[in-house]
């Protein structure tokens, strides 16, 4: 079997989780693990069986197919963009860059390369999003009239703490994240939403704010109000100085609610459904007011426990990482592209605009 050689850049934080993915795919052999600490590059080699580098252009040598790239939102410009111009294979880690004008440069380059070249988008791993996904797409909810996402949680008071200690963290710098909490975080919903629903945010209004975390240069708090173009609203909540995590859609004929990565409740007038994590018996129950203007029979709630997959599971066959490593393979284009990203990074701009003018700003 011939195998596809990867370069696997910046070991730490979050792509940790990730590594097994790479270690256990039988088609794939990672050349090299990548990090400008010496002992994070170390101990993904040794997960990886990998040489372990701290020189980027390891990843640019003859030889290496795929370019993993895990690196802070500054550098996924000059990163990407030179592996794209060396013929590789790149998946770039959410969000496409810091700032509009770079995610704009590398989507060029990705239009001009005959490579895979994609956006890594976790929630995308989830079979509950496919199946929110094909419910709001049989109509089971009826017509989408809000969803709601908070995704919270505290790690900004510990970069925050770190930086006025004098430690270095990219993600208290304004250059180096783009932003805050809400670049970070609400790329998510932001593709999840307009993925499910098959619409598209046209406007912005937000708010945000530092509360406690004096040590970043970002926002720990925002809110934002978008409007789709079928007239429907999206709030996002984010925070780094807060936890918890939600997602919720309504629509004229249901409900879903998912909470903190457990519990599921859904409710639709029509009828059972059975997915890939969702099993809804549909049961109808009559409306408790005879007579009310709502009259009619409707969807009972029904709430059941649904896991995330691990991030590292191979076997998982809705694995990002996974499906991107096949599609470089077959050379197929990549499960999320990167000109997606770009408008997800589009939606964040208007936001902070919004933010710093009090103005509802138009996503181009």
């Amino acid at each position: 079997m011939t195998k596809l050689n990867v370069a696997f850049v910046g070991c730490g934080g979050m792509a940790a989780h990730y590594l097994a993915v790479y270690r256990d795919l039988d088609f794939v052999r990672v050349a090299c693990a990548i990090d400008v600490n010496p002992d994070n590059a170390q101990r993904a080699a040794t997960t990886l069986n990998a040489e372990a580098k701290t020189d980027y252009a390891a990843a640019l040598a003859d030889g290496i197919d795929a370019v993993i790239i895990n690196t802070p939102n500054s550098l996924h410009a000059p990163q990407a963009i030179a592996a794209i111009e060396a013929g590789k294979h790149v998946l770039l880690q959410k969000p496409v860059a810091a700032k509009l004008e770079d995610a704009e440069a590398i989507a060029r380059a990705a239009a001009r390369s005959t490579r895979t070249v994609g956006l890594y988008m976790s929630y995308f791993d989830q079979p509950l999003m496919h199946d929110l996904h094909d419910m709001a797409g049989q109509g089971r909810l009826g017509g989408i009239v809000h969803c709601y996402a908070r995704l919270m949680h505290r790690g900004g008071m510990m970069w925050s703490n770190e930086a006025l200690q004098g430690k270095h963290t990219w993600r208290g710098s304004l250059e180096e994240t783009g932003g805050g909490c809400f670049i970070q975080l609400a790329v998510h919903y932001v593709h999840i939403f307009e993925w499910v629903t098959g619409g598209r945010v046209v406007s912005a209004a937000g708010l945000t704010r530092n509360l406690h975390c004096p040590g970043l240069e970002g926002e720990d708090l925002a809110c934002a109000v978008l409007q789709l173009d079928s007239g429907a609203l999206i709030t996002l909540d984010t925070a780094w100085c807060a936890d918890g995590e939600e997602l919720a859609i309504h629509g004229t004929a249901g409900r879903i609610q998912y909470r903190n990565n457990r519990w599921l409740s859904v409710a639709s007038n029509y009828g059972a459904f059975e997915g890939r994590a969702v099993r809804y018996t549909g049961s109808l129950i009559e409306a408790p007011q005879p007579g009310a203007t709502f009259g009619g029979p409707f969807g009972e709630e029904q709430t059941i426990e649904v896991f995330p997959p691990a991030f590292g599971d191979a076997t998982n066959p809705l694995n990002q990482h996974r499906l991107f490593l096949e599609a470089a393979r077959e050379g197929k284009p990549a499960p999320v592209s990167i000109e997606s990203g770009v408008h997800d990074m589009r939606v964040v701009s208007a936001v902070y605009e919004a933010a710093r003018t009090g103005r509802t700003v138009e996503v181009a």
